[in-house]
């Protein structure tokens, strides 16, 4: 009997053990409403984490562990369901640089930071009304795909949103159909070549499309951007913008960023003249780091500019060249036809003494 009784001891003490060693608690450190933990390994289907956290814990944090004693890859290759369930369903949720594959949207969650990972899908299960608002998915390179951006489509409460630096190449036709709140979208660092401003949504008050490869801004009567205050194009490869146009479809205007893209002076020129005319910014004063140039960079007028901004290329001297041959020929066809014109004249005028001394 006493044999029992130890090895039940026994059982006892290792189950313990072990729910000591899954359960996590917050970090010393952490906020009232704001819990801080560790990252850890965490494959849907396998082990469910368990943890001790504060009832009125509202917002979840991850950050890098202090240090690793298992070998442990510390990380999370999904933010599911599941986990959203065990850590008390927070609000607000922080999951950055844990090489994270995917991400399932909490119907209760509102802000999500889920930056710097490996995101290839953002699952959004239909037919449920989200409360999101916040989401930034920053440095997510496996999102290049469309597919794996279509579900954004349905969360409907979006204010902001951070896709910069993820290879995107093409947006989805009707990712942003239904995002009639979105106010902040950044694309920043992105592969996009044209860009459709038909689909974007009306009410957005910031577009970042800086660091990409556009050649053009489209506008046009159909495509309106009401709201619009702020629009960054910098480091594009535009080389003409038809401000008038695009004050139309942006009326209220008040910040536009159009520096180091491949301009030419002479039109870099016409379009700060009319920016300050109209009143419109295309620095922001408020940010020091805004009029600091890159070291193979120019300052000119408030903007930056490549190095070589001032120096002729090798098209503007062919097109030199080519108006001076041009100007040589019509000198030269002016010339010639003078030449032509006064022989014709002194022909004409021997023509008629002659007659005139005929008896």
């Amino acid at each position: 009997m006493d044999r029992i009784s130890s090895i039940l001891l026994i059982l006892i003490v290792y189950v313990l053990a072990n729910e000591a060693a899954l359960s996590r608690r917050c970090l010393a450190g952490s906020e009232l409403f704001v819990c801080i933990l560790s990252t850890f390994d965490y494959t849907p289907g396998k082990d469910i984490p368990v943890f001790e956290l504060p009832v009125d814990v509202k917002a979840i944090r991850f950050i890098e562990p202090f240090s690793d004693v298992h070998g442990s890859d510390n990380e999370i290759q999904m933010y599911d369901r599941v986990l959203h369930l065990q850590l008390n369903s927070p609000e607000a949720i922080e999951l950055r640089s844990s090489s994270t594959r995917a991400v399932e949207i909490a119907p209760n969650l509102a802000y999500a930071d889920f930056s710097s990972n490996a995101i290839a899908e953002v699952l959004v299960p239909p037919n449920q009304s989200y409360a999101l608002r916040y989401l930034d998915l920053n440095y997510n390179y496996r999102l290049k795909h469309p597919q794996a951006l279509e579900n954004i489509s349905r969360l409907v409460n979006l204010e902001t949103l951070h896709l910069s630096s993820c290879v995107v190449e093409t947006i989805p036709q009707n990712m942003f159909e239904n995002l009639n709140r979105l106010a902040h979208l950044t694309l920043a660092s992105n592969n996009l070549k044209q860009i459709n401003l038909e689909q974007l949504p009306m009410s957005l008050t910031l577009l970042r499309l800086d660091v990409n490869g556009l050649k053009e801004f489209p506008t046009s009567e159909v495509a309106r951007l009401p709201l619009l205050e702020d629009l960054n194009l910098e480091h594009n490869e535009l080389k003409e913008l038809n401000v008038n146009a695009l004050v139309q479809t942006a009326p209220k205007l008040r910040l536009f960023s159009i520096g180091r893209n491949p301009l030419k002076q002479p039109v870099l020129n016409a379009i700060l003249d009319e920016l300050n005319r109209r009143n419109i910014a295309y620095y922001n004063m408020e940010v020091s780091s805004d009029m600091q140039c890159g070291e193979h960079e120019v300052h000119y007028r408030g903007v930056c500019m490549a190095s070589d901004f001032f120096l002729m290329k090798w098209t503007d001297w062919l097109e030199l060249i080519m108006l001076f041959v041009g100007l040589v020929a019509l000198l030269g066809g002016i010339a010639y036809g003078g030449t032509v014109l006064w022989k014709r004249y002194h022909m004409a005028n021997f023509s008629v003494q002659t007659n005139r001394n005929e008896p």
